[in-house]
């Protein structure tokens, strides 16, 4: 089970595996990981931004820690939160070079040939950020899968009006699932 660095090592493997997926396709390209409003928000001129957005309890995973004390209150087994992270992929460029489509068309072949986020990727995530260190991801039961997620145009108006002052941008809707928190604490026996 994971530790409280999970969800940010989600964010970091994609972004780095993103990076090498668009940058060889698009060689000016970069994939950032920040909030898309404002002028200075830190989205790249050209390439990707990855924003989560949204974070749901998993619904096949919801009820596997119960009970998780026994009738003397004791601790029976670890706690665990499985998780499903809600991104948005927004693309950015020279649109009279089509840049944010072609971006656009790098990613989503990336994730469709490959839609897990590979142990391998996470370890390197982790090694190249030091915030990340202690993350055990790599380690979890199950891999992280990536799926598009289809929005309407209601869902898709109501998510960019939340971020205030910034014109639409060519995205789309992305679910990291499963990933699952444990609590630090062991069960006694």
């Amino acid at each position: 089970m994971s530790n409280h660095l999970a969800i940010a090592t989600v964010t970091a493997s994609l972004v780095r595996y993103l990076q090498g997926a668009v940058g060889a396709d698009v060689g000016n390209a970069v994939v950032t990981a920040v909030r898309p409003d404002g002028p200075n928000s830190g989205v790249p001129e050209v390439g990707l931004n990855i924003f989560l957005y949204q974070v749901t309890p998993n619904v096949a995973w919801r009820n596997q820690d119960l009970p998780t004390r026994r009738p003397d209150g004791s601790l029976n087994q670890r706690p665990q939160i499985a998780l499903d992270l809600h991104y948005l992929l927004t693309f950015y460029g020279d649109e009279t070079q089509l840049e944010p489509q072609r971006i656009l068309g790098s990613a989503v072949r990336a994730l469709h040939t490959r839609p897990i986020l590979s142990r391998q990727e996470i370890r390197s995530a982790i090694a190249a950020n030091a915030f990340l260190t202690g993350a055990d991801l790599a380690d979890e039961i199950e891999t992280v899968k990536l799926t598009p997620q289809p929005l309407t145009l209601e869902e898709l108006s109501k998510l960019w009006s939340v971020l205030f002052q910034t014109p639409y941008t060519l995205s789309m809707a992305y679910d990291a699932s499963v990933v699952l928190l444990t609590a630090d604490s062991q069960p006694s026996l």
